[in-house]
This record gives structure tokens, sequence and C-alpha cells, in this order.
């Protein structure tokens, strides 16, 4: 697989099963399981799905870049506690609109040290893909207002995942992309373990029931595989920006399918707006932009 390709396919991939991983979240949470529950459950399996495909070597002794790979870890763990936060607190479409700034953290990060050229394409097309999930999502200024504290926590989110995935994409090389990816995932497992330890009557209940227990187990694996995608382009091809901006279209993704199942069912209420077409087209330009 050639740069190109890994660098826009691998993600392409990942916001492919963007809409699979909602759609597991929002069953188990309409059966009353806890976003953190699924979350920490999660987190645990896609460090089982990171170390069966890597399989990591540790024979080396401690490298000065371990140190910000658990770091790394710390700042993927604390970027979903936010996320959630803000899903929690307010209205999922504007959570989902203010994540396109995660694009523009990342392009910002990249150029700043060299990473990425600093061309036109590159920041056009973080401009315009952020822009793009705001329109797909639906938001309004309106909805903005009413949801400040959905916006703040969510742009909280943004910047702990853009340097997150900055990091990956400008460091992970140093000690090898499985040995990264493990120690950063290891270290979101380790404290998700602590965060599910109040709650574990909570995990045996879910697991103790094979109704609650597939779609949390379904949210895992979907998130697993989309984060092994994801970040083997960041840290492989070293075009965390031009990743994101790929990336970023599983919101386009999501709607198409959301629509799909409509138009499968033969009901009329799944009519794309033309915001969200609109969002659509910029999402392609975004990427044509930063392809030419």
């Amino acid at each position: 697989m050639d740069a190109w390709s890994g660098a826009i396919g691998l993600p392409l991939i990942g916001a492919a099963l963007h809409p699979l991983l909602g759609a597991m979240v929002q069953r188990a949470t309409r059966q009353g399981i806890r976003l953190p529950v699924v979350l920490g459950v999660a987190n645990l399996i896609t460090l089982a799905v990171f170390g069966i495909y890597l399989k990591p070597d540790f024979s080396e002794g401690f490298h000065p870049v371990d140190a910000l790979a658990v770091f790394n870890g710390i700042l993927y763990f604390w970027g979903q506690w936010f996320s959630v936060q803000s899903v929690r607190k307010g209205d999922l479409v504007v959570h989902s609109s203010a994540l396109g700034f995660k694009v523009l953290i990342v392009a910002i990060l990249s150029a700043g040290v060299g990473l990425e050229k600093a061309g036109a394409g590159l920041i056009g097309g973080a401009v315009l893909a952020a822009i793009a999930v705001y329109l797909v999502a639906g938001a309004t200024a309106e909805r903005w207002k009413e949801n400040r504290l959905t916006v703040w926590l969510t742009l909280v989110a943004c910047l702990i995942f853009g340097t997150n995935d900055f990091l990956t994409g400008w460091k992970s090389n140093e000690i090898g992309a499985a040995r990264w990816l493990i120690l950063m995932m290891a270290t979101a497992g380790v404290l998700s373990i602590g965060m599910l330890h109040p709650r574990w009557k909570d995990v045996r209940d879910v697991f103790g029931n094979s109704v609650s227990a597939w779609p949390v187990a379904g949210a895992g694996i979907a998130m697993g595989l989309q984060a092994l995608v994801v970040n083997i382009a960041f840290s492989k091809f070293g075009e965390p920006a031009l990743s994101n901006i790929a990336y970023s279209t599983r919101g386009v993704m999501a709607v198409f399918f959301v629509w799909g199942i409509w138009v499968l069912k033969g009901q009329g209420k799944g009519g794309l707006s033309g915001r969200q077409l609109l969002g659509a087209a910029m999402m392609v330009a975004a990427l044509a932009m930063v392809l030419i």
C-alpha cells in the first residue's frame, strides 16, 4: 500500500465503520446502559484488537519516546471523556457539528512542525472539511447558542484528540508504530479499568444478559477496528492532517447510512436537506483540494 492510498484509504475505511459504531452505541444506550460503561468496555476490547493485530516487540529496553506514547494514551482517554460529557450534557447534533474543528487543529500542528506542507491545499481542505462537518450534522447557530456547554466540551475534546492524532503521526516511528500504539491503548485501557471499577456491577449485569452484551461488544469491536486502521494511517504514513480530512467523511457516511435505511423501509422522513447535500459536496471538495 503506497502513501497516498494508505493515508486516505485507511481513514475512509475507519469512516465507513462509524455508522456501525454509532448504531451499536445507540442500541446499548436505549437499553439503559450508561455511556461510561460502553466506553470503558469498548476501550478494553480495542486494546485486545490492537494486540492481536500488531504483535508489538518489547524486547528493547525503555525509550524516552515510550513516555510520550503513554502520555498520548492519557490524551486519548481524556478526549473520549470530554466527548462523552458533551453528549450527556447537551445536543448530539451540536456535538457532531463541532467535531469538525479537530481537522483544523491537526492541520495547524502538523504544518507548525513541518510534518506536512502548510500549503493552500492542506489548510483550505481542513477549513472546508470543518465547515462540511458542521453542515452535514444539521446544526444551526441558534442550537449552538442554546448548547454552549456542549460546544465548549466538544472543543476541548477536539483539542485533545487533535494533539493525540498529531503526536502519533509525528513521533510514533521513533519506536515503531506497533509499540507506540500498544502503549497508547494500554494506557487508555488502564484508565478505563479505573473508570469501570465503581461501575463493576453494571458491567456484570451487561454481560450477564446476551441482549445487552452484544451491542456493547459490537461497539467495542467496531471502535477497535476503526481506531486501528485510522491510527495505522497516522503512524505509518505521517500525514495526520490529510488522514483526518479523509476520516471526517464519517459524518457524511453516517447521514447517508441513515437516509439509506429510511429509503429501504419506504418511509419519507429520511430525505436529505440541502445543507447536508452541500456539506457532502464540500467534503468531496476538501479531499480534492488536498490531493491536488
